[in-house]
This record gives structure tokens, C-alpha cells and sequence, in this order.
């Protein structure tokens, strides 16, 4: 081939990549407004920011640069240099590095939102991106779908995380786990393939028990449909899958059974002795190495997790940030590892194997990557920094390390416009407090992260899902994945559900936690907002009842969740004019609500009537001033009114034990009547309105009322009281916004009723 036919395709190649790059960036340049809760975790929004006098590690393996200036214009990197060369216009937002390191974004490429029997979905995306993550790929799901939709939320703005490069089910072979995806029937598979990569699925992982012919198939449909395909390998060698076209291979040395004496042909077997008994730089490894350079597989480096296997101390960043069930658990491994001592399953020679072997594959030009793999104590994001100071004790260089770690990772993923500090990229950046190439823990010390140039406070980030890691919550997105709420009242879905500058009340959820609605003061008129849970994410919260005139609010589902309960000042006639407010509701129809409709006229009258309960078999708790004398409608009482071949009966009002000569209103009944909550004002309260509790003592009586304390009252108004189905959480208002409580007070309240 002669010289200007090799220039003409290098040209061409040229124009084709920077095509692609241009492509990327363009798409980047959409500015998706964020959410008012994904902006409470931001600490730098500016079109334009200058960030000064930085040491910087590009992630292209280049020498560290010291006092460099980046300018960022609209989210992207517009120009680097010396400080001292370049012009900053007056309209910048400058920000001193001086003494700080500059690194790209970190590109994790085996970052599950899934620990061992419980998902992380409402807090690993938020622990990532605190870490430095700014895009993963998660490498294998149990369930696509959520981690599809997380991602087009983080896409749109509606919560804080990384970008989310998405992976498809796990496939295994014929006798792998259940769970998975097994090749029994090779159309399935092909179908499957085809339906993940159209909901946008780019990667699909095979696991230990698939088999050389199976993973054939599943290389060939993936490739068909533009994904890629990465495996944790047993059966199937590492140098039969990098001549069948497997794109990555995870783990590295450990999973090599290329290596394992006894290995039978198909089947996950063989001793695992090489693990101890293999050096790293002999013939063998070598040549296994060089097939999957020679094939162009990359290596996903996971250092992090065999890490915590071999040595398992947690760090205390990692506790503090593990939800109670998770701390337990390391706790119990923790004492096990003492007992076992070099028993133990996880050898610490594995691990510095895993670092050499990782080591020789870069050395010799492998497309090496890394991610941390949650589990155990390995925590989202802080594994993954853990990942660096592991490199650099396998002997990288910082910046060959933070290359692995940034650009050969988006080369992997073919996300051109990230992974690295050059004009052009999008400015996906972490700023480190310190000297990254003199102290390897500076990787942890995190000031800001930039994601398409906006600035992420990590502090507030980690603050939002301590010690909330992988519990029930979090697993099941109930009650929007927030942390289970102590015996002292705590601020509920802050920034989310209450926010500052607002006032909330009246909240209810849904029998399964799924569905919440609540009522938000809107320029002292009152409306009825929602939001619900549907595959992993909760929608932004917006009205279902709304008006311009008239105000609607204290939402309570009715026992079989058909109809939602509310009271309005609305008319009967919308051209009549405003009068008392009544005891209105809604009736679900399909995935839709009827138009309201008024509630019986036995429950309804010419005054105020407040605030709806009801016991589990139907019976209505409400308040009313019916019984007020002129000039003294502010004294309610608490009735209730049974519900008889679908209709309610006259309303009775409840003992002097609960209605006095005042106020009382805001009634919250259990579902089995054995107590009642309400909101009254009394002499000797703590202010403005409490909320007491009586118990039933089975017959009817009764006890007489008590202030719940100033565990629950404050000087402020406490009202809108409402205790979950699953009986968890006492939920109220307070202060104009929303709190929530362990119930347990409640066993203490009933100890003393009597």
C-alpha cells in the first residue's frame, strides 16, 4: 500500500472519530434544567467556571502538570494551560486549586446498584458520584428495568447520580443459578438479547456456568444488536472466550481457570490451586495474556473487592455509611475471620497475585479497566477509590493509574466525550484536597465533583444515604428509599417531599409503600400532590387535585385504597359560591381518577367538618365544628360514623376522654381502633397544637387522652397525624413540613394509658 493511500485512510479515520466525538459532545450539549432535589446537592452552577492553579492527572497518561488552568464554558472544557498563560474573561466563576489535584471523572466498569440480597437504589448512585463517579456501567443486573429507569432520572435531572451505561440480565449455562438467565433455548437467548438492546441495554454479562457454545451465540446476537458482551468465566477459559469475540473479561487472575489443573472441557471445574501455586510472569500467563491483547478484550481490574476478602478491615467511612444490616453482617464476618485465621477462604497472596497480574497486562499494552464490584464492605464509590490506592501499591504510576481508572474505561464503554482533561471533553472532574501523586488516600479527600460542569458538594451527597446502604428501604424503594426514621422525629424526603420555603401536610401512603399523598399550601390555598414508585424510581412529585379557586387537602385512603379522601371548599355547584369545607373523594379507574364527588350529607354539613381516618373494616373517623356556638368556631370535636351496606351512618361524637370544650381535630384511628391520635389545643400543651393519644381498652373506653410529649410537640403546630399500614412510622406535620417517627413510642405511650 502506498503512502498516500495509508494518509488518505488515516485521514479518513481521523474525521470518523472526531465525528463520533462531535456527536457525543452535541448530544451533551442538551442542558436538562435539574430537579429542585437533584440541585440541593449542587455547590457550583455557573455557565462559566475557571479553575485555577490546579495539579493535574489528564487520565491520557501524560506527566503530571502542576499550576494548569481549565476553562469551562456550558459544561464543556474549552481550554487548558499554565495558569499563568491563560486569560480568564471577567464573567467567570474562578475557583483557586492551589494545593489541590484535578482528575477526570471516574469511569467505573463493574459497578453494581445491587449488594448481596439487597439492592442500593436510592443510595448508590448518590454514594458514586460523592466518590468521584461520574459515569459506570453496572456489569449484570437482576433487574434491568429499574436501573433503566434510574438512569433516564439521573438523564433527566430528577435525582443526583452517574451516568449509567446499562447492563441486560445475567446469562449462565444449562445448571447455573436459577436466577439467571439459563441457555437451555437458544432463541430465547437471541430474543432476549434483541428485547434488552431495544430498551437500551449496551452490555450483557455471562456467568461462571456458560459454556463455550453458549457464549458463541450470546457474543454474535449482542454484536447484531450494537452491545457488548463481558463475562465472570469458569467453564469457558479466558482464551476461549477472547477467540470468540467476548468484548471484556472481569476479576482478572482470579477467575482464570485456564490455569486450574483437573479443568474439564465445558464445565465450571478444576482445582483452584493456581490461585496460590501460579507465578505471574511465567510462559503460561504470558500467552493467555498476549491472546486477549491480540483479541482486543479488555481486563476489568477489581482489586477492591478481593481487598476487603483478604484483609477484611472496613474502613470507618464504610460502617458509617452501611445500613444496621449490613453493619451486623461485617460485624459476625469480622469475628469469623479472627476464629478462622489462616484458614480463611480468601488468601492474601490471591490479592497481591491479582495486583501483579493486572499490572503485566498493562505493561504489555491491554486495555485494562476497573471497578470495585460491590460487597461485603466494599461500598459503592469508595471502593472504587480504594481501587486506585491498590494500583498504586501493585506499582502504577498516578497517572497511569488514573488512566485504568478514567479514560480506558470510557474507551471501553465508546463514551468518547468523557474519561479525560482535554478542550473539547465534557468537564466531568473531581477536585481532591491535596497532593494526589505524593499520597495515595488524597483519591478519598473529595472537595467537588463536575458533572457536565456542574458542581456536587460530596458532603451533602454522603449525608443523604448514611447509614441507609443496602436496608429494606433502600432495596425496595418503599417510602422513597430514605433511612428509617429513630425514636426522635426526623425531617421526611428532605428537598424531595419537604422542601424549604414550603408548607406540606396531610401525607398518606399507600398499603405497600408505594404511592404517597400530600398536601402543599400554594399561596394559602391548599392542593393535593403525589408521586409513586414504578420500577425502582419514584416520579417528581405533582398535583392530582388542584384548583384555582378552591383549596383540597388532608388525603386519606380509603381501607381497599379505591378512593382517596380529601375535604374542599369546593361547591356542590362549581357556580355557587365558596362555603365550609366538606368531606370529598376520588375513585380509581384504571390507572386514572374520577372527578370529585361529595361525601355523604350524614358525614357532611353547613359547618367544617376535618381530616379523614378509617378503621380497617371501613368505619370513619373525621372532625367537625358542627357543634361550635357562634363565635366559637374554632372548637372541633372528633366524631365517627359506621359503614353499613356501603353507606355511612350518622356520625357519633367520641367520650370526653377525647373531645373537650376546645379543639380537636386531625384524627388518625388504627386500623384495629386499639388507639386513636389527634391533634388538640389544651392548657399545658408545648404549642401552638399537640398531638395526644388514647388506647382502646377493648370495650369501647376509652383512656383518657395524654400529650405525646416533647419527643413529638414542639412550640409549633403539630397536626396531620398518620401511621403506615405496615405500623413502622408514625408520619406528621410539624413546623410546616413533614416528619416521621418510629412507632415503638407508641408500645411506651400504651404502657402508661391507664
Amino acid at each position: 500500500m502506498n503512502r498516500k493511500k495509508i494518509a488518505f485512510l488515516v485521514l479518513v479515520n481521523v474525521i470518523i472519530f472526531h465525528g463520533c466525538i462531535l456527536a457525543q459532545i452535541k448530544e451533551a450539549d442538551k442542558i436538562v434544567p435539574l430537579s429542585d432535589y437533584t440541585h440541593s446537592f449542587v455547590s457550583i452552577d455557573s455557565p462559566s467556571i475557571a479553575l485555577i492553579n490546579a495539579k493535574i492527572i489528564d487520565g491520557i497518561g501524560s506527566p503530571v502538570k502542576e499550576l494548569q488552568t481549565v476553562l469551562i464554558e456550558n459544561g464543556k472544557i474549552i481550554n487548558i494551560g499554565a495558569s499563568i498563560k491563560i486569560n480568564i474573561p471577567n464573567d467567570y466563576h474562578t475557583i483557586d486549586l492551589s494545593g489541590k489535584t484535578l482528575i477526570p471523572g471516574i469511569i467505573g466498569t463493574h459497578n453494581h446498584m445491587r449488594l448481596p440480597q439487597r439492592a442500593m437504589l436510592h443510595t448508590s448512585p448518590k454514594l458514586y458520584l460523592a466518590s468521584g463517579v461520574t459515569t459506570i456501567q453496572t456489569c449484570g443486573t437482576g433487574n434491568p428495568l429499574e436501573e433503566l429507569a434510574i438512569a433516564k432520572s439521573i438523564q433527566n435531572g430528577l435525582q443526583p447520580g452517574p451516568e449509567i451505561v446499562n447492563s441486560g440480565p445475567y446469562f449462565t449455562g444449562p445448571n447455573g443459578k436459577s436466577n439467571f438467565i439459563r441457555f437451555i433455548d437458544e432463541r430465547k437467548v437471541r430474543d432476549t438479547i434483541r428485547y434488552w438492546a431495544e430498551q437500551g441495554v449496551k452490555w450483557f454479562k455471562v456467568y461462571r456456568n456458560i459454556r463455550p457454545q453458549d457464549l458463541k451465540v450470546i457474543i454474535d446476537e449482542a454484536h447484531k444488536n450494537n452491545a457488548k458482551v463481558t463475562g465472570h468465566l469458569c467453564a469457558t477459559t479466558y482464551q476461549e472466550a477472547a477467540e470468540l469475540g467476548i468484548d471484556a473479561i472481569e476479576h482478572g487472575f482470579i477467575h482464570s481457570y485456564d490455569h486450574a489443573e483437573g479443568k474439564e472441557l465445558d464445565l465450571c471445574s478444576g482445582s483452584r490451586d493456581f490461585r496460590s501455586s501460579l507465578t505471574i510472569d511465567n510462559n503460561e500467563v504470558r500467552h493467555v495474556q498476549q491472546i486477549l491483547i491480540k483479541n482486543n478484550v479488555a481486563l476489568c481490574s477489581t482489586l477492591s473487592i478481593f481487598e476487603v476478602q483478604a484483609r477484611g478491615e472496613a474502613d470507618e467511612r464504610d460502617i458509617e455509611v452501611m445500613s444496621p444490616f449490613h453493619q451486623e453482617a461485617y460485624n459476625l464476618r469480622r469475628k469469623r475471620k479472627q476464629e478462622q485465621g489462616k484458614d480463611w477462604y480468601f488468601k492474601e497472596d490471591w490479592l497481591l497475585k491479582s495486583m501483579k497480574y493486572d499490572r503485566q497486562f498493562y505493561n504489555h499494552g491491554g486495555l485494562l479497566v476497573a471497578g470495585l464490584d460491590p460487597g461485603l464492605h466494599n461500598m459503592p464509590g469508595y471502593g472504587d477509590q480504594k481501587n486506585y490506592e491498590l494500583f498504586i501499591e501493585a506499582g502504577f504510576k498516578s497517572e497511569e493509574a488514573i488512566q485504568v481508572m478514567t479514560n480506558n474505561g470510557a474507551k471501553l464503554l465508546e463514551k468518547m466525550n468523557v474519561g479525560s482533561i482535554e478542550i473539547g471533553k465534557i468537564a466531568n472532574l473531581v477536585v481532591l484536597d491535596g497532593d494526589l501523586e505524593k499520597e495515595p488516600k488524597v483519591i478519598r479527600m473529595v472537595n467537588t465533583v463536575f458533572k457536565q460542569g456542574i458542581g456536587y458538594d460530596p458532603m451533602k451527597l454522603i449525608e443523604a444515604v448514611k447509614g441507609n446502604v443496602g436496608s429494606l428501604n433502600d432495596d425496595l424503594m418503599t417510602y422513597l428509599g430514605q433511612k428509617e426514621p429513630s425514636n426522635i422525629p426526623e425531617l421526611f424526603a428532605k428537598n424531595l417531599i419537604s422542601k424549604p420555603r414550603r408548607h406540606e401536610f396531610g401525607c398518606v401512603f399507600s398499603k405497600n409503600g408505594r404511592e404517597i399523598f400530600f398536601a402543599v399550601d400554594s399561596e394559602g390555598k391548599s392542593e393535593i400532590h403525589f408521586s409513586q414508585l414504578k420500577d425502582g424510581v419514584w416520579s417528581l412529585p405533582k398535583a392530582l387535585l388542584i384548583d384555582s379557586i378552591y383549596s383540597y387537602n388532608d388525603p386519606m385512603l380509603s381501607p381497599d385504597e379505591q378512593r382517596l379522601y380529601f375535604i374542599s371548599d369546593q361547591p356542590l355547584d362549581r357556580m355557587e359560591s365558596r362555603k365550609d369545607m366538606d368531606i370529598w373523594y376520588i375513585e380509581r379507574i384504571d390507572e386514572r381518577w374520577s372527578s370529585p364527588i361529595n361525601a355523604d350529607k350524614k358525614i357532611n354539613s353547613e359547618k367544617n367538618e376535618y381530616y379523614i381516618s378509617f378503621s380497617e373494616n371501613g368505619e370513619m373517623y373525621f372532625s367537625s365544628n358542627i357543634d361550635s356556638n357562634k363565635g366559637e368556631e374554632h372548637n372541633f370535636d372528633i366524631y365517627s360514623s359506621k359503614r353499613v351496606k356501603g353507606k355511612f351512618e350518622i356520625p357519633i361524637k367520641l367520650d370526653e376522654n377525647i373531645n373537650t370544650n376546645a379543639y380537636e381535630a386531625d384524627v388518625f384511628i388504627a386500623p384495629d381502633e386499639s388507639y386513636i391520635i389527634f391533634c388538640a389545643i389544651r392548657e399545658g400543651g408545648y404549642g401552638q397544637g399537640d398531638l395526644y393519644i388514647s388506647f382502646n381498652d377493648n370495650n369501647g373506653n376509652w383512656s383518657p387522652s395524654k400529650n405525646m410529649g416533647k419527643t413529638i410537640n414542639t412550640e409549633n403546630h403539630e397536626l396531620c397525624p398518620f401511621v403506615t399500614k405496615d405500623g413502622k412510622y408514625l408520619f406528621f406535620t410539624s413546623n410546616k413540613d413533614i416528619y416521621w417517627v418510629s412507632t415503638e413510642l407508641i408500645e411506651e405511650y400504651k404502657a402508661n394509658a391507664w
